[in-house]
């Protein structure tokens, strides 16, 4: 009984302080990104959010919270801004050739029809992934954009899984407003970042595979002839 009632209050300890850590993560997200006067915080802010939340996911879950923020959101403001900003000329230009859209018909607003949805659809994936891509990988800044792309169309199971996990948390939101002012950035920060992880960590295989040539027919049939040998022994 003891030792049932250890192992349930450790459980209850690990999950309040997770409550609280994504709550914490949250508030320092909105207090930074106004210390930034708005537009020029949220982007460092930002990086800084999926900074921690990387390292939760892969590296030390003790950190000192404040300290991995504050120390990214210093060290990354110039190129995070340069990046948020990229990205939102990239939606002023979209939203612009929307509003044309409306002005032309026939063939013309087809073309331009079929040109902006897979525009549209390019954003998006940046819009999820850019900043996951840019915390994981040391690249030249003009770089993040094309891995993002390439990245996102590699995954597409990564991609189909957060759409899902965005879904679900959408939801909940959504019938629980009042956790939207705590959680809604740290929650939907680590889901994008949850599962940005995963996928890093299928390519990283992959090209390792590739790098010490176990995908070649050759490797694998090397392997099958060394498993009936085993098996016949």
């Amino acid at each position: 009984m003891d030792n049932n009632y250890g192992f349930l209050s450790t459980r209850f300890y690990r999950i309040t302080e997770w409550i609280w850590r994504f709550a914490y993560l949250n508030l320092l997200w909105l207090g930074f990104s106004l210390l930034g006067l708005g537009l020029l915080g949220v982007f460092p802010a930002t990086v800084a959010l999926y900074t921690v939340l990387r390292n939760w996911l892969i590296n030390d879950s003790d950190i000192s919270i404040i300290k991995l923020f504050w120390l990214t959101f210093k060290k990354d403001f110039l190129r995070a801004n340069i990046l948020g900003f990229i990205l939102v000329g990239v939606g002023f230009v979209i939203w612009f050739n929307y509003q044309y859209l409306g002005t032309v018909t026939g063939f013309e607003h087809t073309i331009i029809a079929v040109f902006w949805y897979m525009t549209m659809f390019l954003f998006i994936l940046l819009i999820l992934f850019l900043f996951p891509v840019y915390v994981h990988y040391k690249l030249p800044l003009l770089q993040y954009f094309k891995i993002t792309i390439m990245f996102s169309m590699a995954s597409p199971l990564a991609l189909i899984t957060l759409i899902i996990a965005l879904g679900l948390a959408f939801q909940l939101f959504s019938l629980i407003p009042g956790l939207i002012p705590f959680y809604l950035i740290s929650v939907i920060g680590w889901l994008i970042m949850w599962t940005s992880t995963h996928a890093f960590r299928r390519i990283d295989r992959k090209k390792q595979r590739i790098k010490n040539n176990e995908d070649s027919l050759r490797f694998r049939w090397k392997q099958f002839k060394e498993k009936v040998s085993s098996a016949i022994d």
